[in-house]
């Protein structure tokens, strides 16, 4: 797949940004208007998002997404990464790690790690899923998108989102269930491999998200070479859209710590 990506900003480092399910790259717009002189993103359409191809549903969607993606990091880059796009981000460093220079994540969702660490957490996430099953089994896609974004959105009713954003959360809500191996099973074992990335990062998550999500965060830090774990108050999910200046901050540690290490 040729994935479709635009440029934000002028800074001499490079950095590649992946955004989270259902959002396409637009949505690191305000992020990267902060970090304007610190970095030069190359923000990147996941397949089926924005204006890239829809992947061909042949083989698994995270080994084609990763595959897709892997073009772009032509030199050792900071990869910063939201939800889906954060475990992306995770296997590239751990799969390519002289391509990965740092990695700001906030709130990848490598959902696997609570089936280890509390599977109380891994049974509420089952049972959301199973919901949204329901509905696309019966047809529904529009209910299981609205599923979806009650947890996972910004925090506005569904009825007050953009009729466009409805429709293009609607048409693209199998995005999540393919990508279900990765983020729940971890079929490719991303969790014991994580150790080994050594690179400066920082694991990011919202005090409002869902429980789940300090779990998982938690557990992702705890399991890296060398990160740093930050909670901001009143940030939920949506984090990097809604409070860019906060998490911009975050990264700019991490690029710090990135060019002390050499």
């Amino acid at each position: 797949m040729k994935l479709f990506s635009r440029q934000y900003g002028q800074g001499a480092r490079k950095a590649v940004a992946l955004h989270c399910s259902l959002a396409h790259s637009g949505a690191w717009k305000q992020l990267a208007s902060v970090l304007d002189r610190d970095l030069t993103i190359t923000a990147v359409d996941l397949p089926g998002h924005g204006q890239s191809p829809d992947w061909d549903g042949q083989g698994d969607l995270t080994d084609a997404v990763v595959e897709a993606v892997l073009p772009f990091l032509g030199e050792p880059v900071d990869l910063i990464g939201h939800s889906y796009g954060g475990v992306v981000a995770l296997r590239l460093a751990i799969e390519h790690p002289e391509k990965v220079r740092s990695l700001s994540l906030f709130e990848p969702v490598l959902m696997a790690v609570s089936s280890l660490d509390n599977p109380d957490e891994a049974a509420w996430n089952e049972g959301l899923m199973a919901e949204i099953d329901a509905e696309l089994t019966k047809g529904d896609a529009e209910a299981a998108a609205r599923l979806f974004m009650r947890v996972w959105g910004d925090g506005r009713r569904w009825a007050d989102l953009p009729r466009e954003l409805r429709k293009g959360s609607a048409r693209r809500i199998g995005f999540i269930g393919s990508s279900r191996p990765a983020i729940d099973q971890d079929n490719r074992g991303l969790i014991p491999r994580l150790q080994a990335v050594s690179v400066p990062a920082v694991v990011m998550d919202g005090a409002q998200s869902p429980s789940l999500m300090k779990v998982v965060q938690d557990g992702i830090a705890r399991r890296l070479g060398n990160a740093r774990r930050v909670t901001f108050d009143g940030l939920a999910h949506m984090g990097p859209i809604t409070h860019p200046h906060l998490v911009a901050d975050e990264i700019r540690r991490t690029l710090a710590e990135a060019t002390v290490a050499g």
